[in-house]
């Protein structure tokens, strides 16, 4: 019993060492990577940093943190930002944001209100910190922009996994449920209050290829740019307006793509009129567009359901044989 009762002991000290070893390791790791932001010029804030949770987690708060980027002018603060770990796992990450915090741009504030925001994500044990997987779940989401818009979600869930057999490569999809566009986007789209006040629900599926890994540099240096995007499933459902597309791109040097989707619009002629109200299409090219899509519709075999190829070609869309506008670069910075 008493050989029992040393073995115990010894085994607790030591697990209690390695605990104090490991969460001094972690606030020293956590305080170094916000010291060497500050050294390249982030403007980095925060009150106190703090490691608890013995004995089988690692649990650090950062309370009253502010983190500005001076070459992009993107800010983000929050009272405080949580990061949870297994001692005994600790390349597995929980993240937890508070209720309220704030994210600026150069050209605008927007306030984030949520219920619940958490992520799980999981890197590779190597010194770059590649992502394997990461999912987030956002619950009661409302946004206020200093530009006087707002909009909010009920609930969103997205998810990112290396893509299996692909270099470089992830899966990427996300969901949003009960979306409301906010009052300046309904304003701008639907001025005659035609339209539901929520968006049913938005999908995403997709693989996306980059021009390396993801990993800590994301954060630390820059974004890699996007070399192709294999569109498997983009849906979304606003009132009696169904709007869905699939199909691969690859992108440029200069983040254009180039390739095709296979679009599908229920009711496009009330998606073609918000796309001229919305200034996406001329009002001046408007006739023409109902003329050729009705063409197109008619063909698909239905007067109110468009199936036609969306095309992206020399920094220029096209829907079917009409073109209606500039493609947005697609390149992160």
């Amino acid at each position: 019993m008493r050989k029992l009762l040393i073995i115990v002991l010894v085994a607790a000290t030591a697990w209690g060492a390695y605990w104090v070893v490991g969460a001094t390791a972690s606030q020293k790791a956590t305080e170094g990577w916000l010291d060497a932001r500050r050294a390249e010029g982030w403007q980095v804030e925060y009150s106190d940093l703090k490691v608890r949770g013995f004995p089988n987690r690692f649990d650090t708060t950062i309370t009253d943190i502010q983190l500005t980027d001076p070459e992009t002018g993107l800010s983000w603060s929050a009272p405080f930002f949580q990061l949870f770990s297994l001692s005994y796992q600790p390349n597995h990450l929980i993240a937890a944001w508070p209720n309220t915090q704030v994210f600026a741009t150069p050209f605008q504030k927007i306030d984030i209100k949520t219920s619940k925001m958490t992520a799980s994500l999981k890197v590779l044990p190597t010194s770059t910190l590649e992502l394997d997987t990461a999912t987030v779940v956002i619950e009661g989401a409302a946004l206020t922009s200093s530009a006087g818009w707002n909009s909010g979600a009920d609930k969103v869930n997205a998810a990112i996994r290396r893509t299996t057999g692909k270099e470089m490569t992830y899966d990427v999809a996300a969901q949003a449920d009960t979306v409301i566009p906010g009052d300046a986007l309904r304003g701008l789209l639907d001025a005659g209050g035609t339209l539901p006040d929520v968006i049913e629900g938005l999908t995403f599926d997709t693989e996306i290829g980059f021009a390396r890994p993801l990993d800590i540099r994301v954060i630390e240096d820059n974004r890699p740019d996007i070399t192709t995007l294999n569109i498997k499933d983009a849906r979304g459902t606003w009132g009696e307006l169904q709007l869905r597309a699939k199909g691969d791109l690859d992108v440029d040097a200069d983040g254009y793509a180039n390739g095709e989707l296979a679009l599908n619009a229920r009711n496009w002629r009330e998606m073609l009129a918000l796309a001229v109200r919305a200034g996406a299409v001329p009002a001046e090219a408007a006739s023409a567009a109902e003329l050729g899509l009705g063409f197109l519709a008619r063909l698909s075999g239905s007067e109110n359901s468009l199936d036609a190829p969306l095309t992206f070609a020399g920094s220029r869309v096209f829907l079917g044989p009409i073109p209606i506008g500039t493609a947005p670069t697609l390149n992160l910075r």
